[in-house]
């Protein structure tokens, strides 16, 4: 077992479970929050570029194409899923959206043919239990309606997000096929984001100066999401690199853990006392789903 790659993974988790922790305290619109998020992901990857590497283009070729495409499916993403925090809260959008737990495994062992160095049928249903434990976990705040029950939009919105997550895993893995290291990647990713959220809010909203007037507190707290997502894409990648995406992928996506830790601790989105079997439950599946993850890898 790879010990480096699990940490690896399970930083990113961590990272995952809390880069969306900050928009709670914003009362930014959906698309004005992703571009400031896109703002600090681009200050947040650009200097490591250039500390790392001399240059803001360190490498070419079908690497640096594949990381561009990155950044459109990830913000699409990412903008499905805070529409659906919004909508719903922390604690039922994030399980909903870890569906994309089984995709992402199905992409690794199909698109990339991980199957030769995995066994699929435990990386299958230890993704699944990493899913099972998410719906568990959401469920507990169905009968909480301080914004945390379940709506067709905000549901709608999370599966979206599923899909648009795992669709950006292909290229990401691509492009680390085609040699493109960690950091160049995460970068020209970042640089593919913002212009997709500069065009989303002039198509979509037009409202330039209601963005140029939200308190500077506000534009913080949306690029601390970034910087957040910049650092569990970098443990990920890596993770990627030493285990594989059919293990990385649904192992990183048992961020609702923590994500639905931080919405009972900080924003009392869930009663303990009223849902604590189910809460308990929940984490036992995802323990279970990582243990088989765990020995997915031969």
């Amino acid at each position: 077992m790879d010990l480096i790659g699990y940490g690896l993974a399970t930083l990113a988790l961590v990272f995952f479970g809390l880069y969306m922790v900050p928009r709670k305290l914003t009362g930014f619109g959906d698309r004005p929050f992703v571009l400031s998020m896109s703002v600090g992901i681009l200050l947040s990857t650009t200097l490591p570029l250039l500390l790392a590497h001399h240059t803001l283009l360190p490498a070419r070729g079908p690497g640096v194409w594949l990381a561009l495409a990155c950044g459109p499916l990830w913000y699409l993403g990412v903008l499905l899923y805070s529409v659906s925090v919004s909508e719903m809260g922390l604690t039922l959008s994030t399980p909903i959206k870890n569906t994309t737990a089984v995709l992402g495994t199905l992409a690794g062992l199909i698109v990339f043919a991980e199957w030769r160095e995995t066994r699929p049928v435990e990386a299958l249903v230890g993704s699944v239990l990493v899913v099972a434990s998410a719906v568990i976990i959401g469920r507990t705040g169905e009968n909480d309606c301080r914004r945390s029950c379940l709506t067709l939009k905000g549901t709608g919105a999370a599966i979206g997000a599923a899909v648009c997550f795992a669709a950006y895993a292909v290229p990401l893995k691509a492009a680390q096929r085609a040699g493109l290291d960690t950091v160049t990647l995460v970068a020209v990713t970042g640089w593919s984001i913002l212009p997709t959220a500069l065009l989303a809010l002039a198509v979509m909203d037009r409202d330039w100066r209601g963005w140029w007037r939200t308190p500077l507190r506000e534009h913080g707290w949306a690029a601390v999401c970034g910087v957040l997502w910049v650092l569990g894409t970098v443990t990920m990648a890596e993770a990627i690199r030493r285990i594989g995406l059919a293990i990385t992928w649904p192992f990183t996506n048992l961020n609702t853990i923590v994500t639905v830790a931080c919405g009972i601790l900080l924003f009392h989105e869930v009663s303990v006392r009223k849902f604590w079997k189910a809460l308990l439950l929940g984490l036992a599946t995802g323990i279970a789903g990582v243990a088989l993850l765990g020995l997915a890898r031969l």
